[in-house]
């Protein structure tokens, strides 16, 4: 089996006019949840909120990975090949205009995200996903 992590920290908002008064405007009545879709092999794989990290089991070979928000806003496709007991670390996130981004982890995202560390295993809370 191989293994593919994702983690999505939670960021600051950086805060302005033109932002604060629709997202406040929204945000109260509807209490949005902001979860992504993971998308794994074109297949809905479960959702990730922000501070979660998700852990999926699957068989080497070729996959496909992407987020989703709201049906129509989609990260790029991210195309990996894995071998057996290999493991691929990435971070989800937005970017300023909503749209979910998808990226290989870097060493400094790992060293900043509690659970993501290979040795170390996810928190109780995180859903780990069967094959």
């Amino acid at each position: 089996m191989s293994v593919i992590r994702i983690s999505r920290p939670k960021r600051d908002w950086s805060v302005s006019p033109a932002t604060v008064l629709p997202t406040a405007l929204l945000v109260r009545p509807f209490k949005p949840h902001w979860n992504f879709t993971v998308i794994l092999d074109h297949h809905s794989a479960g959702k990730i909120g922000d501070e979660q990290v998700r852990v999926f089991n699957v068989d080497p070979g070729e996959h496909s990975l992407r987020m989703r928000f709201v049906l129509l806003r989609r990260s790029k496709e991210m195309r990996m090949f894995l071998k057996e007991d290999e493991e691929r670390e990435f971070v989800c996130g937005a970017n300023g205009f909503g749209w979910p981004t998808l990226r290989e982890a870097s060493p400094e995202d790992l060293a900043e995200i509690p659970g993501t560390s290979s040795t170390e295993p996810p928190k109780p809370g995180d859903p780990v996903s069967p094959a």
